[in-house]
């Protein structure tokens, strides 16, 4: 947000540089990202009024003009073409210094001397006109400069004192310096607004948090504007007909309205905080808003059909066209403003275009109202809109500062409407009232901080920033309205300190009594696995754990979880945040998907974070999960544009060296299909006692979604089932005794997995087996019909002797007569 400091003074007696004020927001948690400085200074610059013109001798294009500075007759040179004799000017004398940089000095040009120069809105960065020099008293009857600049008499913070042309006649005195009619320059905060601190997105929030840091006071204006109150009637036409969505709603008639473009004043206000000018009407709701943080809307009320207002649920199917000029169909999640037959607003969030006020418009109704933060963000997601409106109500305007704020908005508006008639009004108000109250601890206080600032100083803190102290132990301390987001005692703790100055808290020397901190298991096994990951060059990735629906979706699938076992935020930020991701793996494929984007060969990532799944309880179902996946070359690092994309084996031996590293005793690979996954290229990863995860190759039409054109391999698995499935690590040594090393070929039935030939072979085999490994998978042309063939590496080794070829014999006719009776195979021959 901006805020300028003019606007800020206004609220605050305070003299304190921009610096401070800066540093003061910044140390409170309004981070200023920038300091810029509107309007300027004019050292050397004075009102002059030319006395003559005369064709340059020496050039077709210049005149020669005698100019009374106040101080004497100068001679300038000049190339505007609208100068003339008698015309009030600038005049930068000799010495003089303009915005731009420009110092004037004495000069000849075309052989004639000039003693000054006559400036032109554009060299006094009054505005970009450079057609002609700057007619002063044009510009003072207008109000003066776009950039803050005004004739003397005109006070920013009391409009009603706008220039006559009295005023304007004495304030151009021949030689006054021109600085004396104009503002000083005036500083803008660029200020970051936290989202949980909805009242700082208001020139009133942040004056708040200002006076409490520099110990300020408010101004008598201030006062005056806080302590103001609408009153009307209580005769208009207004029913709450959703009263959780709107629980307070203020509607007020003014006829005798004059819609014209904003008065100079206005038009430089709005400007320096970031808003441009409408016309008087719209910039005074946007005034107030960006003051009190309170949104505003006028209707033009001889549009509204039965002079009434509901505020209902849209129905299934209506539309409205709001005031961008786009036509949208609302569902029953929208809130919205309707009059007797049709909506004429969406709640919260913008005016509909059949109400706007136009230049035409004489009768406004004006609308104050509090709209519950869910319900605006729902609809607002609904109709895909986000305005300055919705972005204050979805993170909670201060209930009680509707009625200053309608006030400001109809003193404001008789000062540009003078003619103006206050008549039908209503105010429906159906909020509780009652402020939260919070008992506050010193003793806790002090534990947490570290720091023992005693009850005294605490409630001396808390008062400065507004909350109601009743002196005790424990405190009992009343939240003000608009802070929302103080909620239980340790975010009162946490107010004390901001108050108070974290850089005053001081170290504190931790004792231990000789107690050190060590890792976890857990925290072992996290560190392992990101080790192993990175060992098999792989890239760790952060990504959000919010996530949008249809990334939850995808991962919940690829898991067999349903989409009701998705954790939805209540009040998301965006559509883009309303989900607790189910695993990491969303946040990996929108990362791979940016990486090819950009023109990586290959993508290999991998993620270690928490997944959120619905349970039966309170609190959702929270696990470890490490997904991996890769994608593109099969070499990361080689430069030929000839190899192939990583297949499914690739990325297999990736995730079983990781397993091994792992320390999982023979993980298994059984088949496994859910949504997303390529047919026939998926498996469930199982320890001996459990699954642990699964790891495949994803659907192309699942990728395709995601903008990857290339084959995805993924690897997921959680790490608190690894844990249980990992082997004791026992030390070996290599056998003493040579090896005897076989090779055999099987045909199986196609539905036989190598797993089940692994195991016959194993158990028919017995300890004389050292080694097992599978080679080669062959189903093509040769295989008798309905089989394949799988071929194994064998190592035999007996720990105690060298083994004899009979005894060899036997064991290889027992493991081919298993894999035989058991699976239906037989030895492949030569």
């Amino acid at each position: 947000m901006k805020l300028p400091l003019s606007w800020l003074r206004e609220w605050i007696d305070t003299d304190a540089p921009a610096e401070k004020i800066a540093e003061a927001l910044t140390t409170r948690g309004f981070y200023v990202e920038g300091i810029e400085t509107r309007g300027a200074s004019y050292p050397g610059v004075v009102v002059a009024r030319v006395l003559e013109v005369k064709k340059h001798p020496n050039a077709d294009k210049l005149s020669l003009c005698r100019v009374d500075s106040g101080q004497g007759e100068l001679t300038i040179v000049c190339g505007a073409p609208n100068v003339r004799a008698g015309m009030i000017v600038p005049l930068a004398t000799q010495g003089a210094r303009l915005p731009g940089g420009l110092v004037i000095r004495h000069s000849r040009i075309r052989g004639e001397e000039s003693q000054g120069m006559i400036c032109s809105a554009r060299e006094l960065a009054l505005s970009d006109e450079h057609e002609g020099i700057l007619d002063l008293e044009r510009w003072a009857n207008e109000g003066g400069a776009s950039d803050g600049s005004r004739p003397a008499g005109v006070s920013a913070s009391n409009p009603a004192g706008a220039a006559t042309a009295q005023v304007t006649a004495a304030a151009l005195v021949i030689g006054r310096p021109f600085d004396e009619l104009c503002d000083p320059p005036d500083q803008v905060l660029e200020v970051e607004v936290p989202f949980n601190r909805p009242d700082g997105l208001g020139v009133l929030g942040l004056a708040r948090e200002v006076r409490a840091a520099l110990g300020a006071s408010w101004s008598a204006t201030a006062r005056t504007r806080l302590s103001a109150r609408w009153q009307g009637r209580a005769d208009f036409d207004l029913e709450l007909e959703d009263r959780e969505g709107c629980p307070r709603y203020l509607a007020q008639r003014i006829d005798g309205v004059v819609v014209a473009p904003s008065p100079p004043w206005l038009r430089r206000r709005l400007e320096s905080a970031g808003q441009r000018s409408i016309n008087g009407i719209v910039d005074l709701t946007n005034l107030v808003l960006l003051e009190f943080g309170q949104p505003v809307h006028a209707f033009d009320a001889a549009k509204l059909a039965g002079n009434k207002i509901r505020v209902r649920r849209a129905q299934a199917g209506e539309t409205l066209t709001t005031l961008d000029g786009k036509t949208r169909t609302l569902d029953p999640e929208v809130l919205v403003i309707a009059d007797r037959d049709r909506p004429v607003a969406l709640a919260g969030v913008m005016g509909g275009q059949d109400s706007e006020v136009t230049e035409t418009t004489t009768s406004l109704l004006l609308e104050c109202a509090w709209f519950d933060p869910r319900r605006v963000r729902r609809s607002a997601r609904a109709v895909g809109l986000a305005t300055e409106a919705s972005k204050r109500y979805e993170r909670g305007v201060d209930p009680e500062i509707g009625s200053p704020a309608a006030a400001r908005f109809l003193a404001l508006l008789k000062e540009i409407c003078p003619n103006l008639k206050p008549m039908a009004a209503r105010e429906r108000n159906h909020l509780d009232g009652r402020r939260r109250t919070l008992l506050l601890r010193p003793a806790r206080s002090a534990r947490i901080l570290g720091l023992d600032l005693g009850a005294a100083e605490s409630k001396r803190l808390l008062d400065s920033l507004e909350f109601g102290v009743e002196a005790g132990d424990p405190l009992r301390v009343t939240v003000p309205s608009w802070r929302p987001d103080i909620t239980i005692e340790d975010d009162l703790i946490e107010e004390i300190a901001r108050a108070h100055g974290y850089e005053k808290i001081p170290e504190t020397r931790l004792e231990t009594s000789g107690v050190y901190a060590v890792r976890s298991e857990s925290e072992r096994r996290v560190a392992r696995a990101r080790r192993a990951m990175l060992a098999r060059g792989l890239d760790e990735a952060w990504t959000p754990t919010l996530v949008a629906e249809r990334e939850a979706a995808d991962a919940a699938r690829l898991m067999g979880e349903s989409a009701e076992r998705l954790v939805r935020l209540v009040n998301p930020t965006s559509r883009e945040s309303e989900v607790l991701r189910p695993s990491p793996v969303a946040g990996l494929l929108r990362a791979c998907a940016h990486n090819l984007r950009q023109g990586a060969g290959s993508v290999r990532l991998f993620e270690v974070g928490t997944g959120f799944l619905k349970s039966a309880g309170e609190l959702p179902e929270e696990q470890r999960i490490l997904a991996a996946l890769v994608a593109g070359a099969r070499y990361a690092h080689a430069h030929d544009a000839a190899q192939g994309l990583l297949d499914f084996e690739d990325a297999k031996g990736l995730w079983e060296a990781w397993l091994e590293e792992m320390r999982v005793d023979t993980p298994e690979w059984r088949a496994y299909s859910a949504d997303g996954w390529k047919p026939g290229a998926s498996a469930e990863v199982a320890s001996r006692t459990s699954r642990i995860g699964w790891a495949g190759t994803l659907h192309p039409a699942l990728t395709r979604a995601w903008d990857i054109e290339v084959p995805v391999h993924l690897f997921v698995v959680f790490l608190d089932a690894l844990a249980r499935g990992a082997a004791d690590v026992r030390a070996s040594l290599p056998g003493r005794f040579p090896p005897v090393r076989r090779d055999l070929a099987f045909f199986v039935p196609a539905s036989v997995t190598h797993l089940e030939i692994e195991r016959a072979l194993s158990e028919a085999a017995g300890d004389a087996l050292a080694s097992i490994e599978v080679f080669d998978v062959y189903a093509g042309s040769g295989t008798p019909e309905g089989m394949k063939s799988l071929a194994y590496a064998l190592k035999f080794q007996h720990p105690e002797r060298t083994l004899t070829e009979a005894e060899v014999q036997r064991i290889q006719d027992r493991m081919v007569a298993a894999v035989a009776k058991e699976r239906g195979g037989r030895l492949r021959e030569k």
